[in-house]
């Protein structure tokens, strides 16, 4: 029985150094020089890199197409008398705006329909903001015009969250221009 016991315990111990020599292997294997190591690292880098600087152009590319819609960055806002004048519209889903005066330096400028010589509902607004540089040559519209209607334009205030709402950003005066849509 001594004999026995001796015999198992001489290969527990054998097993666990072929562990040993198997595990280290294994990860001797796997791991690499650390020129590999360094070389690789570099590499990635340089992917990152290769990534940042397309990226950058995709963000450049985005952002232009972002400001179709807005006059550049170097435009300023002409404040004043609030006037706004708009040629000949064709009905769809938005308006043009030739050239304006804007009655804040921060605001929101948006299409109503009239009835009977009488404003009615809000079609839709576009931001302008002397601090960011906005100055909207187009509004968009969430209601189309129709051809043949009078609408108007107008201009609101802005309640300091960049976001408009009809409840608190509240309308400058009456209508400044209005437009028959062809």
């Amino acid at each position: 029985m001594a004999e026995q016991l001796k015999e198992e315990s001489q290969k527990t111990v054998v097993s666990f150094v072929v562990g040993l020599l198997i595990g280290g292997l294994l990860v001797w294997a796997f791991s690499g020089s650390p020129k590999d190591d360094t070389k690789a690292a570099d590499k990635i880098d340089a992917d990152k890199k290769e990534m940042t600087d397309s990226e950058k152009k995709a963000e450049d590319t985005k952002m232009t197409e972002d400001k179709k819609d807005v006059a550049p960055a170097a435009a300023t806002l002409p404040v004043g008398d609030a006037k706004v004048s708009v040629g000949e519209q064709k009905a769809g889903t938005s308006v043009a705006i030739d050239s304006a005066t804007f009655p804040t330096k921060e605001g929101w400028v948006g299409v109503r329909n009239m009835s009977d010589g009488k404003l009615g509902l809000l079609l839709g607004v576009a931001r302008f903001s002397a601090d960011q540089g906005l100055v909207p040559k187009t509004i968009e519209l969430v209601t189309p015009t129709v051809a043949g209607r009078e609408y108007a334009i107008v201009f609101y205030s802005e309640s300091g969250d960049r976001k408009f709402n009809l409840a608190e950003d509240i309308q400058n005066g009456n209508e400044f221009a209005t437009f028959t849509a062809k």
